[in-house]
């Protein structure tokens, strides 16, 4: 399924109830350390904009990073991305300030309402 605009359907996606395929969720009620090689690059009220070190990128890490970013903040989205560059110098005030080529770089964002990663796939 194709998308005319890719920042609406990943906003639709980030506050679905129930977690769907390209979603993972986590039901653990501890808020983990942020893994030593990421890092918050900037927050607002509601965005985190965080940056990992391409050599992990697994699911785990990613998840954690977000988590670790929102902490126990609500409303909080929290996007991931394994190249600094490519990632906004500057969280937006929602996540439609964000670029359809800034989400498309991204690894995917941590949807704290719903404790769900949606994971971005390079190849759509």
């Amino acid at each position: 399924m194709q998308f005319t605009n890719l920042t609406k359907a990943i906003c639709a996606f980030a506050l679905m109830a129930v977690a769907g395929p390209g979603a993972a969720q986590d039901t653990s009620g501890d808020i983990p350390e942020m893994p030593s090689h990421c890092s918050v690059q900037d927050a607002g009220e509601i965005i985190q904009i965080v940056v990992c070190d391409p050599s992990d990128v697994e699911q785990k890490t990613l998840i954690e990073a977000g988590r670790a970013a929102c902490g126990l903040a609500l409303p909080c989205g929290a996007w991931v991305w394994t190249d600094a560059d490519k990632a906004p110098l500057k969280a937006p005030a929602n996540h439609d300030g964000l670029t359809q080529d800034q989400i498309t770089a991204s690894k995917g964002v941590w949807v704290a309402e719903q404790k769900s990663f949606i994971f971005i796939d390079e190849a759509n």
